[in-house]
């Protein structure tokens, strides 16, 4: 940990973790270049730096040798920072303490080194360590309790003779040290052993396990909704810093140095990557370019991480500076963000990195708290509540930043689930208003049903003496139908101009958007030209689409006008194609109001000889609105219970044949019964449910074509195939 912190060069993150370990005691090393002795909380030691000579020779662990004119090199230094250890591979560390006063308790020596040694105390023996296999291959990792008698405040002297076998390194990066020495209470040696390496893995595994579940839960958000790719961003962010916390758990426990190399050359390129993919998050999120400036840092952190892979001594220079970099550009990402946008969503990462400030400047007076109290304090319980309190302010700081963004995402998800349910409780209402008003249709309809059967009933026996007045009802009835058609049209067409209508008044908001921005770039004393063009594509598109929505729309108007202009019994010449263009737009505007994902193939064949024919234009479309409605209803009941190959297709072609006019509308929906065919054309006959026909529709058609023209209507059909209606006008 020690060393990434230097490869980072002041990255924040890995800076605080290992401040908190350092300070809090979880990390086994010594304090600075001292040995400590504690007893309840009181430093007992006071010690002079370590000193070091490469070589080696027994008159080096006498108190009497002077070894002042050694060089200041503390045993918790890198191996690969101490030059003359490392060429030579074994050397003499020297260090003269005295206690402050006597404890009045055994004292143990704890050592945790990576090689072999030999421990003097005032020139004395007091043991010999090295791992059981320390020249085969075995690990090269060793702890150990050594019982010393202290029996005096007099100035004493430990020499340990140090050596390490030099494994092939994969890689150029070294972090281990030589070994870390501490003095503890006997009682309590074992005890205050296994508790730091205890903690030390317990709070990387805290974070890492934190740091994980956060990139499953994106990693889950992107799969539901792969639109927002910031989650798939922050998802590798995420597991990047788990496995930066648990690669250097790993490091820590490494038994050589070729498998220290390896796996602090990947800690390094994952710390990387993950500073990198933060930088990448905050982008995304705010949906900022990619400019010059991130591609530029993302070249510098390559480059500066090949260079101190191939080249230790690199990591002293510029190795941190990419780090720092990309705060600086994070910062001013999120400042830009926050300028331009006055919007909660904006302000969320520049309110996390007010966050990490505040967190980092409050562990300052914390950290001068535990270093005061580390000194003084007598009150244990005071003192692991500052320690509380540093843990927790550290947890902030170094979740602050990589949190923020999750956090602002959480915060999107709320709002829209927010508004979803809001969407929701309108909807239920408005189905549950749909409903009544459908409920009281449908009684309206099946109370006319029984009153028209009735007046048929009694009707019948004076059928003859009342057929003109059966044919005035019966003028009536076409009359009341057209208009109960018109009034479901005018709904459904509604409905329908709504749908353009909201793309003008969207794209209008939009051009108005574009308009400002492009007001406010050219009033810059340095005008973007091309953003300027940018927008004015954009505004240019938006005009585009403004006018065929609206041209959309006013198609829609124009149908509607025309069927319902009033009826005059007139003929006039009509252009037949036309005619029947626009009556099959009309039924199929109407069906989809009431359905609105329904959709179906529309084919048309239509003779261009046909030519104008005189008719009542109004009476012809409605035969035909009929039939094209009967036909949609058709493929759309098929659509329903058929498989996922199935295409709703409704065909319409006309042609002239001799002095006649064919006109021939096609579904293949599902078709009509066999029992039901004799009454197709039947007053009141449907096999629609009940609320969904009168049973009036073709048979008013039929009166129509065949009385009112001359005309034939007939129709084939074969169920779950086809239906075919044809209708044969002469021309004179």
């Amino acid at each position: 940990m020690r060393r990434i912190c230097t490869l980072a060069n002041g990255t924040i993150i890995r800076l605080g973790v290992c401040l908190c370990l350092v300070l809090l005691g979880w990390v086994p090393v010594a304090t600075a270049q001292h040995v400590t002795i504690e007893a309840d909380g009181e430093k007992l030691i006071k010690s002079e730096p370590w000193r070091f000579r490469a070589g080696d020779s027994i008159d080096w662990s006498t108190p009497a040798y002077r070894h002042h004119h050694w060089d200041k090199i503390s045993p918790n230094e890198s191996l690969d920072d101490n030059p003359a250890l490392w060429q030579t591979g074994q050397g003499w560390f020297r260090q003269t303490f005295r206690l402050k006063h006597l404890s009045g308790k055994n004292v143990t020596m704890a050592i945790r080194q990576f090689g072999a040694s030999a421990v003097y105390l005032d020139g004395q023996p007091v043991a010999t360590l090295h791992p059981a296999r320390f020249d085969s291959g075995g690990s090269q990792r060793i702890t150990a309790l050594l019982p010393v008698v202290i029996a005096d405040t007099n100035q004493h002297v430990v020499a340990i003779r140090y050596s390490f076998r030099r494994d092939p390194l994969i890689g150029r990066l070294v972090d281990k040290e030589a070994f870390q020495l501490y003095f503890y209470p006997s009682e309590r040696a074992a005890t205050y052993l296994m508790d730091g390496q205890a903690d030390s893995a317990g709070f990387e595994y805290l974070l890492t396990g934190l740091f994980g579940i956060l990139s499953l839960l994106h990693l889950l958000f992107y799969r539901a909704n792969p639109v927002q790719r910031v989650h798939k961003v922050l998802a590798l962010m995420m597991c990047a810093f788990a496995l930066l916390f648990l690669l250097d758990q790993f490091n820590s426990r490494t038994g050589t140095l070729t498998s220290n190399s390896l796996l602090t050359s990947f800690l390094l390129v994952d710390a990387y990557a993950a500073f990198g993919l933060l930088l990448l998050a905050v982008y995304t999120y705010l949906g900022r370019r990619l400019d010059w400036i991130f591609w530029t840092l993302v070249a510098l952190l390559v480059g500066v991480l090949g260079i101190t892979l191939s080249n230790s001594s690199f990591v002293q220079g510029v190795a941190g500076l990419p780090f720092g970099l990309i705060l600086v550009d994070y910062i001013r990402v999120s400042w830009l963000a926050k300028r331009r946008s006055q919007g909660p969503d904006a302000r969320l990462p520049w309110n996390s990195l007010k966050f990490f400030l505040y967190s980092l400047l409050a562990t300052i007076p914390v950290a001068f708290l535990i270093e005061m109290g580390s000194e003084a304090s007598k009150s244990q319980v005071s003192f692991k509540l500052v320690l509380i309190l540093l843990i927790f302010l550290t947890l902030l700081m170094l979740c602050s930043v990589p949190l923020g963004l999750s956090l602002s995402l959480v915060r999107d998800y709320a709002q829209a689930s927010q508004s979803l349910r809001k969407q929701f409780e309108e909807v239920s209402r408005l189905s549950a208003q749909t409903l009544a008003q459908e409920q009281e249709k449908q009684q309206l309809l099946a109370s006319q049903k029984q009153v028209l059967e009735q007046q048929v009933a009694e009707r019948t026996a004076a059928l003859h003496d009342s057929l003109t007045e059966l044919r005035e009802t019966q003028a009536q009835l076409v009359q009341r139908e057209k208009l109960a058609s018109l009034g479901e049209l005018s709904a459904g067409i509604a409905h329908e101009i709504q749908n353009p209508l909201n793309f003008v008044n969207n794209f209008s908001e939009v051009s108005t958007e574009l308009v400002a921005e492009l007001t406010e770039e050219a009033g810059k004393a340095e005008r973007d030209a091309a953003l300027e063009a940018e927008l004015l594509a954009d505004l240019g598109q938006n005009l585009q689409k403004i006018r065929h929505h609206g041209g959309r729309a006013s198609a829609i108007v124009k149908g509607m006008l025309a069927h319902s202009r009033s009826m005059t019994g007139e003929r006039h010449p009509t252009d037949l194609n036309a005619l029947v263009e626009e009556s099959l737009n009309l039924a199929y505007h109407a069906i989809r109001s009431q359905a609105q994902t329904f959709e179906a193939t529309l084919s048309t064949n239509l003779a261009a000889d046909t030519g104008s024919i005189t008719i009542v234009a109004q009476e012809i479309g409605r035969v035909l609105l009929n039939l094209f409605t009967n036909g949609l209803y058709a493929v759309r009941k098929r659509q329903q219970r058929a498989g996922a190959g199935y295409v709703p297709t409704l065909t319409v072609s006309t042609s002239r044949v001799g002095n006649q006019v064919v006109i021939r509308v096609r579904d293949n929906g599902t078709g009509i019964p066999v029992a039901a065919r004799p009454k197709v054309f039947h007053p009141f006959f449907t096999t629609k449910p009940s609320g969904e026909g009168t049973g009036l529709g073709l048979s008013l058609s039929y009166d129509i074509i065949t009385k009112g023209y001359g005309g034939t209507l007939s129709f084939e059909t074969e169920e779950d195939s086809f239906t075919e209606f044809t209708i044969a006008l002469p021309l004179a």
